[in-house]
């Protein structure tokens, strides 16, 4: 299993691995299937190029089973922010969500941020349980998933 940083030529394979986890696990992400599917090719060429917002994957040697995203916390300047943490369901309980998240808070503390925040959905108990693991704690803040969903996301964070 090799965790590297996405490559502007892994765009395809970007996609197709989003594709897969909101397929998966729909209640994990802000973003939808339908939202994922209608995107051009061109919007996935700069989320895979992109300097500001950086995506790391887990590769296997069949492709992606996993990814994350860090980058800036909206409306927080100099905190940093992980989105779109997923690990493939075959390959769970293998240390793959950790060596993920080794890599963006790498990324995060080289890049100068002081401390590093995600959201979780408040029902997704495997998801906290890594994260509390690894430092982060509950701050209290809570907002819908998305318009219309019943599921509440809360905000957890750590210094770096």
């Amino acid at each position: 299993m090799d965790i590297r940083r996405v490559r502007p030529d892994d765009w395809q394979a970007l996609r197709d691995v989003r594709l897969r986890a909101l397929a998966s696990d729909p209640d994990a992400f802000g973003g939808t299937l339908a939202e994922g599917l209608a995107r051009p090719d061109e919007d996935w060429q700069v989320r895979a190029a992109s300097t500001e917002t950086v995506t790391f994957v887990a590769e296997a040697t069949d492709g992606f089973v996993g990814m994350g995203s860090v980058g800036p916390a909206p409306d927080r300047p100099g905190i940093a922010a992980i989105y779109g943490m997923w690990v493939a369901p075959e390959t769970r309980g293998q240390g793959i969500g950790g060596a993920l998240m080794d890599s963006l808070e790498g990324w995060a503390r080289e890049a100068g941020y002081g401390d590093i925040g995600l959201g979780v959905t408040t029902t997704n108990a495997a998801a906290i349980r890594l994260y509390e693991a690894r430092g982060y704690t509950d701050i209290g803040e809570r907002f819908p998933l998305r318009d219309g969903s019943p599921l509440v996301v809360q905000i957890m964070a750590k210094p770096l």
